[in-house]
């Protein structure tokens, strides 16, 4: 099936703050967080400011004295006049709210809403960042293995091949089958088991339990989730993972000065649907929001002013 293609220049022209430099950043509290925050920093001199894991908000005093510039990374942020880079699932159906149109979101970008949930963005932020700054991933195992670890964009290829396939078309100009080569194979899973998972893992805090496991070996894709509070040393790590395997010069470790706890809620998508959804969200005070799948949406209220 052939699908419609994205254009970066169209793309920048809806967020030109994506071609911007020294940008602060709030990034999530994860993986493709960290990588992604590290990609901006080192192409774009962005700096991270605080993190956010759709729960709590950590933020440093840069945070306060940047604010009219900040961006949320690898984020679906719904506040007014944020804008954010996210990639999960917005909208009942295709078309993008005004209420949204601080976002970059590939979803929102190729009109999928939650009624054509199979057909969602299937990759990870740093996937989507590569292909907009139409960047080369470096020929090394490692740094390959890295970008295909975060939000378990490989698994994903072996599930849903299809859709994956899909993506590449919408997402064209990129090297893609370098990316994916042979994710499907007892091959690709032992080095994604011994030479990366081992290398999480010492970090003490990769949680694998995902539900959805590899084909061959039963791998979980796994997520490296971290407290800023007191896991500096866990951010520090993969910003070195980056550094060595990648190039990419990573930012500093933001020093947290400040954490507001949110209320994150999971509520049946029916009870929320409305004909102004997502507008009736933000008039509720939703802070973020992502439809996890075609019945269920997580939100969390929090007390930030932008």
């Amino acid at each position: 099936m052939s699908v419609a293609p994205l254009s970066r220049e169209e793309v920048f022209q809806r967020s030109p703050w994506l071609q911007d430099r020294d940008r602060p950043m709030v990034i999530s509290a994860d993986v493709d967080g960290l990588l992604s925050a590290a990609f901006l920093h080192h192409h774009l001199g962005w700096q991270v400011t605080g993190y956010y894991d759709n729960a709590t908000l950590w933020l440093s005093t840069m945070t306060d004295q940047q604010r009219n510039r900040l961006v949320w990374v690898d984020l679906d942020i719904c506040w007014p006049d944020c804008p954010a880079l996210g990639h999960h699932i917005l909208t009942l159906t295709g078309g993008t709210p005004t209420s949204l149109s601080c976002l970059c979101n590939p979803n929102l970008l190729a009109g999928i809403g939650a009624d054509a949930f199979t057909s969602k963005y299937p990759f990870s932020t740093i996937v989507f960042l590569l292909w907009l700054h139409n960047v080369p991933l470096r020929r090394d195992l490692l740094a390959r293995l890295l970008v295909l670890h975060a939000d378990s964009s490989w698994i994903n290829y072996q599930h849903y091949g299809d859709n994956c396939r899909s993506w590449r078309q919408r997402l064209p100009g990129y090297d893609w089958r370098w990316l994916f080569y042979q994710v499907d194979s007892e091959r690709f899973e032992e080095r994604m088991r011994d030479q990366l998972h081992a290398q999480l893992e010492h970090l003490g805090v990769y949680n694998s339990q995902d539900c959805t496991s590899s084909h061959h070996f039963g791998l979980k894709g796994g997520q490296l989730r971290f407290n800023p509070d007191w896991d500096e040393d866990v951010i520090l790590n993969v910003y070195s993972l980056a550094g060595t395997y990648l190039k990419w010069s990573p930012p500093e470790a933001s020093v947290i000065t400040d954490r507001i706890e949110g209320r994150r809620t999971t509520a049946s998508l029916k009870s929320l649907a409305s004909k102004d959804f997502p507008e009736n969200l933000i008039r509720r005070g939703i802070f973020s929001y992502a439809i996890t799948n075609r019945n269920t949406i997580n939100f969390t209220r929090l007390d930030w002013q932008a």
